[in-house]
């Protein structure tokens, strides 16, 4: 029986990515980006979408695709959440946070690829946070 290779290291390399993209998630200047000519919850979609994208691409090659999907999935909705709670410079602070308390306690980011309760959680974290992003940032202007 081959040994497990232990999730912890794909769910780093997930955060890291997601942590270091997610920074990006709003503007350096508020008024400017009120604005804008687009509408921003479309935007504000489309960023966390492309995010989530890179990340999961730049991770694929560490852990099989449906654990790094559903990792990046939900800790881009954290960091998206976290973007719209504490502001683009913070955004990364959620994701990190989770992990943190992923490492010692194991979670919906550490269960097997095959795990339905973990892409429910996932998707939900993904879902929610993104709703967040998209329309408290619109209503504060930021």
């Amino acid at each position: 029986m081959a040994p497990q290779a232990d999730p912890r290291w794909p769910a780093l390399a997930i955060t890291s990515a997601i942590s270091a993209l997610a920074v990006g998630l709003t503007g350096q200047d508020a008024d400017l980006d009120a604005t804008a000519a687009w509408p921003w919850p479309l935007y504000r979609l489309a960023h966390v979408a492309v995010i989530t994208a890179i990340a999961t691409t730049l991770v694929t090659c560490t852990a099989p695709l449906p654990f790094v999907l559903r990792g990046c999935v939900g800790m881009a909705g954290l960091a998206a959440l976290g973007a719209a709670l504490l502001g683009g410079h913070l955004a990364w602070a959620l994701p990190f946070a989770w992990f943190t308390v992923t490492f010692f306690a194991e979670s919906w980011l550490l269960a097997p690829p095959e795990s339905v309760v973990a892409a429910w959680v996932a998707a939900t974290f993904g879902g929610v946070g993104t709703i967040v992003y998209m329309f408290f940032r619109s209503s504060l202007k930021i």
